[in-house]
């Protein structure tokens, strides 16, 4: 059965990326499909042939990135802040959200997005998770006392702490009480790999992993003649990419000019994703090719490797092609992952942002070149996110979804 589809995200670009590749692979099995989020998106979410519907302010996505940067010194404070910018854009965009579903079947969710306004207009909402700790739990489901008392008083305990601003959230859009749970079947996807994340006993039935969402490169993409001659003239270069991120204008000369230090000393050659550089106001060498927006589908396939923040787009992107890893995070949630990753051996040690120079760079660099048994790591680990088919995965459970509730509803 086809349905209109609605799929409501907000953040940046590499938040937005998973929608995007499950809209892609939804509209290809003929459903209508819109992505409801921010107006900057709008040229995005086309870019991949699919329809944008703008909701909230049109926010500067590159301030807003800056003050992620500027307000996460500290791991509790940049959750508390990113907290705040969800609600606040959660709020923003209610209005936006609740005329525009009115006109769909089906909602799919950024974790809680969208949520609220499903509920009110009584519609199927299924939440695409890539935070999994807030997702559902049920208690008492195993046989193991101690290891469910410890989970039910860690969830109370981050609930006072952090599920005050849901429920005051719901408050002020009419929702008081908790939604019905059984008016729909429920329905999460976490959209990782099983090797990154274990599959919690506690999780409501039919919380499914099924592996990283991607979108693939448009069949009419037709990457830059000066890129292209810049790739093809030696050995394959490092990207040094920081996604959506923005610095304060000191922080972003020092970034740079480390850069640069870094790979002259590599003896490298390096594609250069740094959107908040004034590519008019600085020298740029030639072993350094500065790009813009270029989908990492086609680009990773001619990199050696790439010194990042962490991002979760980014990342996905980077593990499925195999390639090893230097984190720079820069916000909380990148600092947990760049860890997490490092630990499991695909990643070399996290670096801060706030005490790299070149000398460390060019170091990390060099060791990370000439490491083959992180080279094999990564290599396999691109297969199995390769095998694991997280997009048709998901879309299958989607169908299902849509077949169940259809018959429900009749």
């Amino acid at each position: 059965m086809k349905v209109k589809i609605a799929l409501t995200t907000i953040g940046s670009r590499g938040d937005i990326q998973p929608y995007i590749a499950l809209g892609v692979e939804l509209q290809k099995n003929g459903h209508f499909i819109a992505i409801l989020t921010h107006p900057w998106a709008k040229q995005i979410v086309n870019f991949y042939g699919l329809t944008h519907t703008s909701v909230g302010d049109d926010i500067d996505i590159n301030y807003s990135a800056k003050q992620f940067v500027e307000n996460s010194s500290g791991i509790l404070k940049g959750f508390k802040f990113a907290l705040n910018f969800i609600y606040d854009n959660l709020r923003i965009c209610h209005k936006d959200f609740s005329s525009a579903l009115k006109d769909f079947d089906l909602v799919i969710g950024h974790g809680i997005v969208g949520e609220a306004e499903a509920e009110i207009l009584g519609k199927p909402y299924i939440a695409v998770s890539i935070a999994p700790m807030g997702l559902p739990k049920d208690y008492w489901k195993t046989k193991n006392i101690f290891r469910e008392l410890s989970q039910f008083l860690s969830d109370k305990l981050l609930g006072a702490i952090f599920g005050k601003q849901y429920l005051h959230f719901r408050r002020d859009v009419g929702l008081l009480h908790l939604k019905n749970q059984n008016q729909y079947p429920y329905l999460a996807i976490i959209p990782m790999p099983l090797f990154l994340q274990k599959q919690n006993p506690n999780w409501k039935e039919t919380t499914e992993i099924t592996g990283f969402l991607f979108a693939e490169t448009p069949n009419d993409y037709i990457p830059p003649v000066d890129l292209l001659s810049f790739i093809s003239n030696g050995e394959k270069p490092v990207l040094v990419t920081f996604g959506s991120m923005f610095h304060n204008q000191e922080q972003t000369n020092h970034i740079y000019k480390t850069v640069c230090e870094s790979i002259d000393k590599a003896n490298a050659k390096a594609v250069l994703i740094m959107p908040d550089l004034d590519e008019t106001k600085v020298r740029i060498p030639a072993n350094i090719f500065i790009a813009k927006q270029i989908p990492y589908s086609w680009l990773l396939g001619h990199i050696e490797l790439v010194v990042h923040h962490f991002g979760f787009g980014t990342t996905s992107e980077v593990l499925r092609a195999g390639l090893p890893s230097i984190p720079i995070p820069h916000i909380f949630d990148q600092k947990i992952r760049a860890s997490e990753i490092h630990k499991s051996g695909y990643a070399y040690k996290p670096l801060n942002i706030n005490k790299i120079n070149g000398d460390i760079l060019s170091k990390a660099i060099i060791q990370v070149k000439n490491d083959q048994k992180m080279k094999k790591k990564c290599l396999d680990a691109g297969k199995m996110i390769l095998n694991e088919k997280g997009i048709e995965r998901a879309v299958n459970l989607i169908n299902k979804y849509i077949e169940q509730t259809t018959t429900t509803s009749q």
